[in-house]
């Protein structure tokens, strides 16, 4: 005769879907920190574009400054030109859909480059983990 113990663990039932809960909470919490950032980027580069944090002041219609916004499956955009993107879950995208925007962030031969998006987005980078971090805590410590 074998020697047997049985180890009856309770409540593995709740702690599966404890898990479950969890990890639908921390992908929310995820998307919510993607979000945060990608409004920023947009606010950055509009800031950008008014010739603050270093730039050159490149407004004369606003129609390019008005433009740019950030859109996910979360912000819906409720302006007249989205930037028909596809977007996946816990992505975003900060952008413009105006024709000459590309001009102005990377120049052309008659015009220098002021980077207002890619500016924007290498200044946000290292926000990104911290605002994901701060929304995880606050499923953690909820």
């Amino acid at each position: 005769m074998k020697p047997l113990i049985n180890i009856k663990i309770e409540g593995t039932e709740q702690l599966l879907a404890d898990f479950r809960k969890y990890r639908k909470e921390a992908e929310k919490a995820v998307e919510r920190g993607v979000d945060r950032t990608a409004i920023a980027v947009a606010n950055d580069a509009k800031m950008r574009l008014e010739g603050g944090l270093g730039g050159d002041r490149r407004i004369e219609t606003d129609r390019l400054r008005a433009s740019v916004h950030a859109e996910s499956k979360r912000i819906k955009y409720m302006g007249n030109e989205p930037l028909n993107e596809s977007i996946g879950e816990m992505e975003a995208v900060t952008g413009t859909p105006v024709e000459y925007g590309g001009f102005i962030e990377f120049g052309t031969k008659y015009i220098s480059a002021m980077s207002y998006l890619g500016f924007a987005a290498v200044r946000q980078d290292t926000k990104l983990r911290e605002r994901v971090t701060e929304e995880l805590n606050k499923v953690t410590k909820g």
